[in-house]
């Protein structure tokens, strides 16, 4: 009896000096999270089910992660594609539910925006408590008091410093060519996998990831405010699992993704088997 009073007195003293990470600021994140050679990928207004997944199998193939802002109409069309963007450990972004300009609503109005949103990923990926860790305002317009609102509903304001303008019906090799001008290093590049057609934006990341690789480049995720982490949103890894090649799956708080067909390997032990992507 004394024993496992002394043991749950010890855990009640490592809660209490063990601080919860703090909630997310209304502070805009213009950074990744880490320094050095490293880029940041984001796409914004899938998904789409003709684009998203030519952009999810490249991201596949290079072994990189990147950021999907997700609009809350498009979510509730094309579910299965949410569920695949998390499965695959990319982390989701709020992109509001209909690409409003949120600057023209009244606060309460705002919120219920975000909250719809926030709903409707949950809903789609088949999980209530899914980590939504960034917010994106359409058009860039982060106005007071859209970040404090973003911020209560524990979302980090996400803004990006490269833009290549895929958007406006630019070839690829013009995007190429805006891209490598304007990346340095910890750039968080703004992209779009919806809202039009992406064939280009596809085939310019195809040149380009490999070559910034070959260039010393690595991706990370963009920074959160209050010190709260990204947490992981693939599978945790099962030794009885069976898992296919550029299957991602996590463990001990790190992502992974198989070269091949596995089972019984821990990712861990086995890195001819599982490539590591990182902390989640």
């Amino acid at each position: 009896m004394l024993k496992r009073l002394v043991l749950t007195t010890a855990a009640l003293l490592l809660a209490v000096a063990t601080p919860a990470a703090a909630a997310p600021t209304s502070e805009i994140v213009y950074t990744t999270r880490t320094s050095g050679q490293v880029l940041a990928l984001t796409f914004d207004d899938g998904p789409s089910p003709e684009w998203t997944p030519r952009v999810l199998d490249l991201l596949r193939e290079t072994k990189t992660r990147a950021v999907f802002c997700l609009v809350g109409s498009e979510v509730v069309k094309y579910p299965d594609l949410v569920k695949r963007i998390v499965a695959d450990g990319h982390p989701v972004c709020n992109h509001t539910y209909g690409h409003e300009n949120l600057a023209t609503l009244t606060p309460e109005q705002v919120r219920a925006n975000l909250v719809a949103t926030n709903a409707a990923i949950r809903q789609a990926a088949g999980n209530p408590t899914l980590p939504i860790p960034y917010f994106r305002a359409p058009f860039g317009i982060f106005a007071a008091p859209i970040t404090d609102i973003a911020a209560s509903l524990s979302h980090t304001s996400l803004a990006w410093t490269v833009d290549p303008q895929d958007w406006d019906g630019s070839p690829a090799p013009v995007l190429v060519q805006r891209l490598t001008a304007q990346a340095y290093p910890t750039a968080i590049l703004l992209s779009h996998d919806g809202g039009g057609d992406r064939s280009a934006t596809v085939a310019a990341y195809q040149d380009l990831i490999p070559r910034w690789k070959t260039a010393g480049y690595t991706f990370d995720l963009p920074a959160t405010t209050g010190g709260s982490p990204t947490p992981c949103t693939a599978p945790t890894w099962n030794r009885n699992t069976t898992y296919l090649v550029g299957t991602r799956v996590t463990q001990d708080g790190k992502l992974y993704q198989a070269n091949w067909w596995t089972r019984l390997e821990r990712p861990s032990a086995a890195p001819w088997t599982w490539t590591p992507l990182g902390p989640c």
